[in-house]
Formats: C-alpha cells, structure tokens, sequence
C-alpha cells in the first residue's frame, strides 16, 4: 500500500503543476482580447476622423453650391437694376441684393469654418495613422511573444500528462476510479495532504484515528467533507 500511497503522492504534485499549468495558459485569451481590442480602438478612432473629415468636405461643398447660386442670383438682380423706372421697385432691388450678399457672407464665413476644422482633421490623421501602425504592430510582436510562451506551457502540460498516465497505471483499479473520479469533480486537485490535522483541500478537521492511519500508510484515506484523497506526505513523522 506505501507504493500506491506514494503513486498518488506523485501524482499530487503532478496536478499541482498541470493547475499552474492550466492558469498560466488561461491569461493567453485574455491578453489576445486585450491587444485586439487596443487595435480595434486606434482603428476607429482613425475610422472617425476620416468620416468626420468626409462630412465636412460634403458640408462644405453643398455650402459652395448655395454660394454660387446666391452669386448667381445677385448678377441677375443687377443686371435688372437698369430696367427698373420706379425708385420703390429700385429700393426693393437693392434691398434683395443686400439680401442676398448678406447670406452670401454668412455662408462663406461657414465655409470658413468648415475649412478650418478639416485643417484640424487632416492635422491629427497622421497621428492616428501612426497610432494604429504602433498598435498593429506592438499587438503582432506580443501575439508571436504570446504562441511562443502558449506553445510551451502546452508541451509542458502534456509531458504532466505523460508522467501522470504512468504514475495512474501504478494505481489499483478501484484508487484509480477514486481518482479519476475526484480528480474530474474537484477540478484536477484529487489528492491533497494533511496540514496540520486537516484536510489540504477543503480545511475540514480529521478525527484522530484518521492521523494516526495515515501516519501508517497502509490505506487510502478520503476526506468526508469534500472526498479528496488524503496522503501523509513521505518522510514526515
């Protein structure tokens, strides 16, 4: 029974090494999320300024129209001024070509500003552009980074596997279906040690005649709180 006690002592610190195993390789999806989502920020970002810029452009063009139109119309209402011979119908001509400079200058001056702010867009698309270069590629270099270090803990975590294959074909086949079965309802921690008195996985005291059997190793203990094996670690008294 020392044997198979020792067999699952083994395996003990093989799952412990397969658990920090597993949590090394759970940050990878976060870190991949994270990196992707910094890309997707400077990407739209670059996306806004650009379409900000368009709507201007159009703004400013529809804006240029009127002004022609405005232009246009004022040529027309001097070119009438000589037609007219009744000073009221003259004063009313001029008071619509007044009319019509004013909202002409009104426009221009909303051109003005149009003008201006795609200044500004055009001034900060470079800086974004380089934003997103900078992100494209410092996310590609951690990702390379990042398969490296995920490729490696995954050979480690099946060379684990290996080893544990060898140290549960040393179990008999009613500790194994013990193990096996702990091992996959306690998320791979079946087998745990004493500290001081108790249970190593779930605290839970044990009653006196369970230390002393264990001190004894000549059976398999199982905690009744929460079903891990329980193994007096080789060598201590």
């Amino acid at each position: 029974m020392s044997a198979e006690l020792d067999h699952l002592w083994t395996l003990h610190g093989l799952d412990e090494e397969a658990l920090a195993i597993r949590a090394a390789l759970a940050r990878f999806p976060g870190q991949r999320a994270d990196l992707e989502r910094r890309v997707a920020a400077e990407r739209a970002r670059l996306e806004a300024l650009k379409h900000r810029l368009s709507e201007l452009q159009k703004e400013r063009r529809v804006l240029e129209q009127e002004i022609q139109a405005l232009t246009e119309q004022e040529r027309r209402f001097q070119s009438q001024l000589p037609l007219v011979k009744k000073n009221e119908e003259y004063q009313a001509l001029l008071h619509e070509i007044a009319g019509v400079k004013q909202k002409r200058s009104d426009l221009e001056t909303e051109v003005l500003v149009r003008l201006e702010a795609e200044e500004q867009q055009q001034a900060e698309r470079p800086v974004a552009e380089r934003a997103l270069q900078g992100a494209e590629r410092e996310a590609a270099e951690q990702l390379e980074r990042n398969a490296a270090e995920e490729a490696s803990e995954q050979a480690k975590a099946a060379a684990i596997e290996a080893r544990r294959e060898v140290q549960i074909a040393g179990l008999s086949a009613a500790v194994r279906a013990r193990y096996e079965r702990v091992h996959a309802s306690r998320d791979g921690r079946a087998v745990v040690a004493f500290l001081k008195g108790a249970c190593g996985g779930c605290f839970r005291g044990q009653p006196p005649h369970v230390l002393q059997e264990a001190r004894r190793r000549d059976r398999v203990l199982s905690c009744e709180g929460c079903g891990r094996l329980i193994v007096w670690p080789p060598g201590e008294g």
